[in-house]
C-alpha cells in the first residue's frame, strides 16, 4: 500500500500520457482518485481498474468545465489533498501560420485552467493546513522555443506561477511543485 502522504488525488488530463501514468501509480498505491479529461471512455477504464474512482468527463478549455472541477476541489466532504494539474497541449509551427483560435485554446487550457484549479484547491488545503499541488510544466519553460512559442510561453507561466504560489503557502502546510 501507499506511503504517500495524500489520501485523494484529482488528476487532470488523466486519459493519456503523464496524467494516466500518475493515476495508475497513485491508484495502485491506494490513493483515492478523481480523474478528469474529455474522453470518458478512457476514464471509465481507470475507474474499472481502481474501484471507487470518481470520473469527471469535462473540457477544461471551457469556463463551464473549469467551474465544475473547481467546485469539486472545494468539496470539503471528500477533500482532495493532491491536485495534479496536468491537462494541456502544445502546437508547433511559426506563430504567423498558426490558427489563432488554437493558440487561444492552448492558453485557456495550459494557463487559465491550471490557475483556476490551483486557486480552487488552495483554499481548502490552506484551511486544512496540508496539501500538495503538482503543476506539469516543461523544460520548454526555461528558454524561448521558436516553432513552439505559445507552448513555451505557457510553460514559462506555469513555472513562474508555481514558484510564486509555493512561496506564498509554504509555511501553511501546502507544497506547490512544477514538474519539468
Amino acid at each position: 500500500m501507499s506511503s504517500f502522504p495524500f489520501t485523494r488525488a484529482l488528476i487532470t488530463g488523466a486519459s493519456a500520457g503523464i496524467g494516466e501514468a500518475m493515476a495508475r501509480q497513485l491508484g495502485a498505491a491506494g490513493v483515492a482518485l478523481v480523474v478528469v479529461a474529455r474522453r470518458e471512455n478512457r476514464l471509465a477504464e481507470l475507474a474499472r481498474e481502481f474501484p471507487g474512482t470518481e470520473v469527471m468527463a469535462v473540457d477544461l478549455g471551457t469556463a463551464s468545465g473549469r467551474s465544475v472541477v473547481a467546485e469539486r476541489l472545494g468539496d470539503r466532504s471528500a477533500p482532495v489533498d493532491l491536485l495534479v494539474n496536468n491537462a494541456g497541449f502544445g502546437t508547433s509551427g511559426p506563430l504567423a501560420e498558426l490558427d489563432p483560435e488554437r493558440s487561444v485554446a492552448e492558453i485557456e487550457l495550459n494557463v487559465v485552467a491550471l490557475t483556476v484549479l490551483a486557486r480552487a484547491a488552495l483554499a481548502p488545503m490552506v484551511s486544512a493546513g496540508r496539501g500538495w499541488i503538482l503543476n506539469v510544466s516543461s523544460v520548454a519553460a526555461f528558454q524561448p522555443a521558436p516553432q513552439l512559442a505559445v507552448y513555451a510561453a505557457t510553460k514559462a507561466y506555469v513555472q513562474s506561477f508555481s514558484e510564486a504560489v509555493h512561496e506564498e503557502v509554504r509555511h501553511q502546510g501546502v507544497v506547490v511543485t512544477a514538474l519539468c
